[in-house]
């Protein structure tokens, strides 16, 4: 075991990589262990009790001790994945991690599955090894934590500067490279609503402060927003406000202006 700063702990325990030989199901278990799985090929339908999780090759999913976990889907490919059974005190960063990024992990994985079954190896190499797979995930897991607050704050950047133009979901990811169920996962993890309704959101916002501001028509301001008629505006207005642009509008009419 090694004891680190503030009482924190860690040791392995067991290591392996599984290969199915034909379909493939997880057996219904319980330990007191953390577990990693980490996946090499094929599929892993796995439940950890309410909660239902698929992984697929690179991905990996960290399973908390004293848990009930068990497959809850039959794999019916060729499933082969590394798992690691290891206890420890500190804070796990991630619980099911789909990422490219963690392919350095696979990599730790092997090198301690070798350190195991080498029997020049001391338990302490093996927690050493073991410790530097945690590090590597919560680094990793910080990482792409900074890396997708800083593509949410360009997103929403982005909307802001481009609201008045026919933007939406897989327009943006296409700008921004990625797939839009990836982004609109993202943003709602981030903003707690989904970036559809972010788009609709902000421009609802600019179509009531131009209501409210300006001496354009209900007509130009719709063609200003990028709506192609007048009626499409006034639906998507009523649809979200529940009133009509012109009676918003005069909600507001009676103003007075000084000059003194």
């Amino acid at each position: 075991m090694i004891n680190l700063d503030d009482g924190k702990y860690f040791e392995s325990s067991t290591i392996g990589e599984f290969q199915s030989v034909s379909e493939w199901i997880h057996p219904d278990i319980t330990v007191t262990t953390h577990e990693i799985i980490y996946v090499i090929n094929g599929e892993v339908h796995i439940a950890e009790e309410d909660e239902e999780y698929s992984l697929y090759p690179n991905e990996l999913i960290v399973l908390d001790p004293n848990k009930r976990h068990f497959g809850f889907k039959t794999s019916q490919t060729h499933t082969s994945f590394y798992w690691f059974h290891f206890y420890t005190n500190i804070d796990i960063p991630c619980k099911l991690c789909k990422s490219d990024d963690y392919y350095d992990i696979k990599y730790l994985l092997k090198r301690l599955l070798h350190i195991s079954n080498t029997p020049t190896y001391t338990q302490n190499a093996k927690d050493s090894a073991g410790l530097m797979i945690l590090e590597e995930l919560i680094s990793l897991t910080a990482s792409k934590v900074l890396s997708d607050r800083a593509l949410i704050s360009s997103i929403s950047e982005y909307v802001r500067l481009n609201i008045k133009n026919k933007i939406t979901v897989e327009s943006i990811a296409h700008h921004f490279g990625y797939n839009p169920d990836y982004i609109g996962k993202l943003f709602k993890e981030y903003f707690n609503t989904g970036l559809k309704k972010y788009i609709n959101s902000e421009r609802i916002k600019l179509a009531k402060d131009m209501l409210f501001t300006s001496n354009m028509t209900v007509k130009q301001i719709s063609s200003h927003l990028g709506f192609s008629t007048e009626n499409n505006f006034i639906k998507f207005f009523v649809y979200h406000e529940h009133i009509s642009p012109s009676k918003f509008r005069n909600k507001s009419a009676n103003t007075h202006i000084n000059n003194k």
